[in-house]
């Protein structure tokens, strides 16, 4: 079990901020006159789509009569640009629409547009629109991009009006709720159009951005997958009419037209496996691979959680505010979460009770985890003899390595036993299983020749696996028990051996050469497990849900054995050994979600995915004996190299009571390996609308920033042995403050003049 780490331990910014004492003046900034909004539109990338500006009344309605710019049309890349005029109020909202036009197409970024696939263009309806909403313009330049997620909001936005609120108000509100309720690193409107049917594009893509683009592409496939109606101009327009009325579940009871946030998760992997599919794709590339085992995480999430009712999500309290202000309120945010960071004693002392029981756990559970593979094998093996047995002499058991399987048939249906002990490292462990398995088996006839003495025999066939299995595996300390599982996948097999006999007159021997290929395809397993602590004063125990996949393995072992007995004046034998085995494999993928509780009602929500891909393992055995003492070794080598290695990424997701503040606190880490000795990763803290996201992409530089889009940036920098530190705070582009520790204590110096220290 992982132990839960306390709160500080997080952020090395946040830790740095920790204790800010507020110095000087506060004041407001401002900001030059915008030219221009920019930005791109896509469902997926929209091409020729006609852009407008336009205010929004007080009444909440979008007054078309009034162009805040020029009309503009998309270009191929689905980038526009507009010249704000003389129309616009400074410091007012901006509804940003696209329209379709003559000859307007769009790229299709689902599985199936209609009847075009997965990257063709096709037209789009004369009657599509979309739209986005910006607070206000600021600077010469600002982002505004156009997707199913930026319509929700700008939809949300008018019901805000029109319910009294100011334009600029609930646009940064909506934009704000939006992406938190979807779980949207950092702004809405601001996040990078990726085109997730161009392989470039798509490879050079943050994590960010590419779930941002996957999950509102899977909105609409959701959409078109709950009804039975519509076109996908119909679907968009569903999804959006169902959240900016309503909001979006985790999870539904009852299958209904709504979307739910599983259903969206679930569409966004299938998505990314279509996208993985795109010729010069790298699926090992950091965005791709960190994706994939986040939105794991997050599906698992929703699935186990318990919010089955629609909601819109929650509205930040400081939501929508600019350059100083923004920037100062940033560090509030940052200093107010660090002091009042201390985990509730009830889930500290949960978290150290895990930590405690970990040891005792972790020792047993790998012992219980083997018993229980072996009971599997048994069976597996078991059933594979059930099956090349004569019709008339079928075994009721048979015994494999020491565990006996009972076998029975009813129906067609196969089902296997095991109610057996087994003692492990000195630990006994009792197995208690039970599979109903429909696995298919084709075995080729083996070809069996003997010459001159020589015996070579080579077998291969293949199995298609259908099984479901459930039971338990239990030493005196921890048991794992499977409540109900399912499991799917391919095998073929090609296998040579050869054996020859070289007894003498003088003596005997025998040496025997094999070498066996194995191929395991589209392992898709699903598990509901328990692994349960038993001995403890406090027992520790994990209940959920584990699923498990892996695109192909391949293995590979070749070896040689030879034995000899000789007679001088006594027998002496002496024999060797030796093989080299390889394991490759690619799009392996697990996940886990559930609850970790203690007999006390403590308990703590998790879910966790991870992936490998390029794995390639070699190992070499070697052993040799005789009348003179003996030798053995063993290696193995991962095969790395600087420009050839395992990819790796792991999410993790859990939500944290932190005493002082209203909200839980929702925790997701994503860390990745880029390189040899090289990895990235990130933390995101999301709690009441509000978010706390720190990146670390290598080196010594890391970056924290907040749901208003403000970013701070830290570098620690080592001369002759002295360690400093330096930064700034920037929003919109514009640093707002310095951060330095020259003096001696690390300072933030704001431009308005003021400052404040780290005590």
């Amino acid at each position: 079990m992982r132990q839960i780490p306390k709160f500080q331990k997080f952020l090395l910014p946040v830790a740095i901020a920790a204790s800010l004492a507020a110095c000087g003046s506060d004041s407001k900034g401002s900001s030059a006159a915008p030219t221009t909004v920019a930005g791109a539109s896509s469902k997926g990338i929209i091409i020729g789509g006609i852009v407008n500006a336009y205010p929004i009344t007080a009444t909440g309605e979008v007054d078309r009569s009034t162009s805040l710019a020029a009309p503009t049309t998309t270009a191929a890349d689905g980038s526009y640009s507009l010249s704000l005029n003389n129309n616009y109020v400074p410091g007012s909202a901006i509804y940003v629409e696209i329209t379709a036009g003559d000859g307007t197409l769009m790229r299709c970024d689902l599985a199936k547009c209609g009847e075009k696939n997965f990257g063709e263009d096709y037209t789009l309806a004369s009657g599509f629109t979309m739209s986005a909403t910006l607070p206000q313009a600021s600077g010469s330049s600002v982002a505004v991009n156009i997707t199913p997620i930026t319509d929700i909001a700008a939809k949300l936005t008018l019901q805000k009006v029109v319910s009294g609120a100011n334009p600029s108000a609930a646009a940064a509100g909506s934009n704000a709720q939006v992406a938190g309720r979807l779980g949207i690193t950092g702004g809405l409107i601001d996040q990078p159009i990726v085109d997730i049917t161009s392989a470039s594009a798509v490879n050079g893509a943050s994590q960010a951005a590419l779930e941002y683009n996957l999950k509102s592409a899977a909105a609409v496939a959701a959409a078109l997958k709950a009804s039975t109606t519509p076109s996908l101009e119909d679907a968009v327009a569903n999804f959006v009419n169902q959240f900016s009325n309503g909001g979006i579940a985790d999870r539904e009871e009852t299958n209904s037209d709504d979307i739910s946030l599983e259903e969206l998760l679930a569409e966004a992997r299938a998505l990314l496996e279509t996208v993985k599919t795109v010729d010069g794709v790298n699926a090992n590339s950091g965005g791709v691979s960190s994706s994939s085992t986040s939105l794991a995480t997050a599906e698992s999430s929703a699935q186990n959680s318990s919010n089955t009712s629609p909601s819109q999500g929650d509205v930040p309290e400081d939501v929508g505010s600019e350059g100083l202000v923004a920037s100062k309120a940033f560090v509030k945010q940052v200093r107010n979460l660090a002091s009042a960071g201390v985990v509730s004693a009830n889930q500290e002392a949960f978290a150290e009770q895990i930590d405690l029981a970990s040891e005792a756990v972790s020792a047993d559970s790998d012992i219980v985890a083997e018993g229980l593979g072996l009971g599997l094998n048994a069976i597996a093996s078991a059933y594979e003899l059930y099956l090349d047995a004569p019709d008339e002499d079928k075994p009721n058991s048979v015994e494999i390595n020491g565990i006996t399987v009972a076998i029975s048939e009813s129906a067609g249906t196969v089902t296997l036993a095991v109610d057996d002990t087994v003692v492990l490292n000195e630990t006994e462990v009792a197995i208690k299983l039970s599979a109903a398995d429909g696995t298919v088996i084709n075995e080729n006839e083996p070809v069996d020749n003997t010459v001159d003495g020589t015996r070579t025999v080579s077998e291969s066939g293949s199995a298609t696996a259908a099984l479901s299995v459930s039971g338990s595996a239990a030493s005196s300390a921890v048991s794992i028990t499977i409540n109900e599982g399912s499991f799917s996948g391919a095998l073929s097999y090609d296998s040579q051996w050869t054996e020859t006999d070289t007894s003498s007159e003088t003596g005997s021997g025998y040496s025997d050469t094999w070498d066996d290929e194995f191929t395991v395809t589209n392992i898709d397993a699903k598990l509901n497990i328990t692994l349960a602590q038993l001995n403890s004063d406090n027992n520790i125990g994990f209940t959920g849900n584990m699923a498990l996949k892996l695109g192909e393995l391949k293995g590979s072992e070749e070896g040689s054995y030879s034995t000899s007995y000789s007679y001088t004046e006594w027998w002496t034998n002496s024999n060797q050994e030796q093989y080299t085995e390889t394991i490759t494999f690619d799009g392996f993928e697990i996940s886990l979600s559930g609850d970790f509780s203690d007999d006390l009602g403590n308990a703590i929500s998790a879910s966790l995915a991870a992936n490998i891909d390029n794995f390639n393992e070699t190992c070499n055995q070697q052993s040799s004996y005789g009348p003179n003492g003996g030798s053995y070794s063993y290696e193995c080598d991962l095969n790395e190299t600087e420009t050839d290695y395992a990819m790796a990424s792991l999410s993790i997701v859990f939500n944290l009571d932190i005493d002082g503040v209203d909200d839980d606190v929702k925790v997701e880490f994503n860390a990745s390996r880029t390189g040899l000795e090289t990895g990235e990763g990130s933390l995101k803290l999301s709690y009441g609308g509000k978010q706390l996201n720190l990146n670390y992409e290598g080196g010594n530089t890391a970056t924290l920033s907040n749901h208003n889009g403000v970013t701070m940036t830290l570098t620690e920098t080592e001369v002759d042995e002295e360690t400093s530190l330096s930064g700034d705070i920037k929003h919109g582009g514009s640093a707002f403050a310095t951060i330095s520790d020259d003096t001696g204590a690390v300072v933030i110096r704001y431009n308005d003049g003021s400052f404040e220290t780290v005590m």
